[in-house]
């Protein structure tokens, strides 16, 4: 027979006696079903409750669709013949009621100022998020929307419950169809907003506190808005105004200069990055040409720290002037070969590609005249460099100068 769900009308009971009504297991977990119980199973976008059992954690809520509710528990068996304290995550569950309160006042907030639509919505543990009907958003319209819903919620407005059947539903304006016939439970924000809907709220709007989106992304065509409420606001704000307030503090600023610092900063960084790149560059093109001399020689390095971006470059340009092969192995940062030869001919580099793998324990590839490898690790790096130092001067004829 289906539980007995008292938590539709009363999310405020904490603690209570419970009748184990059957044991059994859910999806190969312990459970137990009781006579009537106040924990929320999962359902409608909300996480289930937490709590305890008797001696027992209560690690899981879910109902099956023939309205039956399984408590999953982790500890000592319970004794189906006696009753049990029971007592549920308090924090947890008040959590849950401001999230979902919240929600339903921000989606009506959505709808009567931009005229968005909620699609669906998903009550996370430490986010929530909702996706609207919508092709993009900004900060000032994301403004209006937050104030017209805290607005509401510091109106501190009655949060009611109503029970109504196919015909009685006809009564109320609801924001969305309802996905279920029969007997529903609607949840009403007084001149705000009616929804279908079976999850745990606040008795009056103020007790969510507050509600603030913090990011948005598009997804599928839509915007998907992510948004805290009560306590998940108020931590999201310390730690947000901590941040901010101690680096303007370290770089002597007030705290509505810091974006611009930082753009600034961003810009100077990217054009002293511009600058040793091109310096960079002149002297791997110097060095470059020394190695390769006069006539042009192939060129064999094994160095113990150089970037991918400069070894790339440093064999480009050993080829650009005139070695007929080269072959560079690193350790730091990156464990890597990278093995080049002239256009004008030579072997296929690719043909000898899976031993020099298999040297460097790692992965990579290229073209006949240039191929790249990450290493496993520097030892894997110097193996391949050696092999392959060793298979270019067999198959050309050309040693490089150790």
């Amino acid at each position: 027979m289906a539980s007995e769900r008292r938590d539709y009308d009363d999310p405020y009971t904490r603690r209570f006696t419970a009748r184990i009504a059957a044991a059994g297991e859910h999806h190969g977990r312990p459970a137990v079903e009781l006579e009537a119980t106040w924990f929320f199973p999962e359902g409608g976008g909300q996480e289930a409750d937490r709590g305890r059992l008797g001696p027992s954690a209560v690690v899981d809520v879910q109902a099956g669709d023939d309205g039956r509710v399984w408590h999953v528990v982790e500890g000592p068996a319970l004794d189906p013949y006696l009753e049990h304290e029971a007592e549920l995550d308090w924090a947890r569950r008040f959590d849950h009621m401001q999230q979902h309160t919240g929600q339903h006042v921000l989606s009506a907030a959505f709808e009567r100022e931009l005229g968005l639509a909620t699609l669906s919505s998903h009550l996370g543990e430490e986010r929530s998020s909702i996706e609207l009907d919508a092709r993009d958003a900004d900060w000032r319209a994301i403004e209006r929307v937050e104030r017209a819903a805290n607005a509401v919620i510091w109106d501190n407005r009655p949060v009611l419950r109503h029970w109504v059947d196919d015909e009685g539903v006809k009564r109320f304006a609801l924001r969305k169809p309802p996905r279920f016939t029969g007997r529903i439970r609607i949840v009403e924000v007084p001149d705000w907003d009616v929804s279908a809907c079976g999850g745990t709220h606040t008795e009056r709007t103020g007790e969510v506190g507050m509600v603030k989106i913090v990011r948005w992304e598009k997804v599928r065509g839509n915007v998907r808005f992510e948004f805290l409420c009560g306590g998940r606001a108020l931590r999201d704000f310390e730690w947000r105004t901590e941040s901010l307030v101690e680096a303007a503090k370290r770089r002597t600023l007030k705290d509505t200069e810091l974006i611009a610092h930082l753009e600034r900063a961003a810009a100077e960084r990217d054009t002293l990055k511009k600058q040793l790149r091109e310096l960079s560059d002149r002297l791997i093109a110097a060095e470059a040409a020394a190695l390769v001399g006069a006539p042009p020689r192939p060129v064999a390095e094994l160095r113990t720290r150089m970037s991918r971006e400069d070894a790339r470059s440093f064999v480009i340009q050993c080829l650009a002037c005139g070695a007929p092969w080269v072959a560079l192995a690193a350790g730091e940062p990156e464990p890597l070969l990278i093995v080049g030869r002239a256009k004008s001919g030579g072997p296929d580099l690719r043909e000898m590609l899976p031993g020099w793998l298999e040297r460097a324990r790692g992965k990579g590839g290229g073209s006949p005249d240039l191929v790249q490898i990450a290493a496993g690790d520097a030892t894997g790096a110097s193996a391949a460099f050696h092999e392959a130092r060793v298979a270019l001067e067999a198959k050309t004829g050309l040693v490089a100068p150790s």
